[in-house]
């Protein structure tokens, strides 16, 4: 059952996700998730040897780019979630221990933030 059924909620009501997700004390988990995964991934494959997945992850492919805005890279979200430069970001995936505080801290700072805002 949606959340709008719950509260019995008509779709023609100006109401937006979040005012109904506060209102029934509910908090999303999909992005959270979603950002714990990638970040593990990226650990994962920074300590691989497969470079062809590492140079895509960096973003170092040769060729054009396409035409308009560029997309938001792999790279640029690990920056912002771990508010970290790639040279403390790269040592930090080499010792797998380091890695996984620094990604429990990306996601709780990212629900402190989130609650906050709420």
């Amino acid at each position: 059952m949606t959340n709008r059924r719950l509260l019995r909620v008509s779709w023609k009501e100006k109401r937006t996700d979040e005012a109904i997700l506060a209102e029934l004390q509910v908090r999303r988990h999909l992005l959270e998730s979603i950002r714990r995964r990638k970040l593990s991934f990226f650990g994962h494959i920074c300590r691989s040897n497969c470079t062809l997945m590492k140079d895509i992850i960096q973003g170092k492919l040769e060729g054009k780019s396409g035409r308009g805005r560029p997309r938001a890279a792999y790279l640029d979200n690990i920056k912002t979630w771990t508010r970290r430069n790639s040279t403390e970001i790269y040592t930090k995936t080499e010792r797998r221990e380091e890695w996984r505080k620094l990604v429990q801290k990306a996601v709780r700072a990212a629900n402190a933030s989130r609650s906050d805002a709420g």
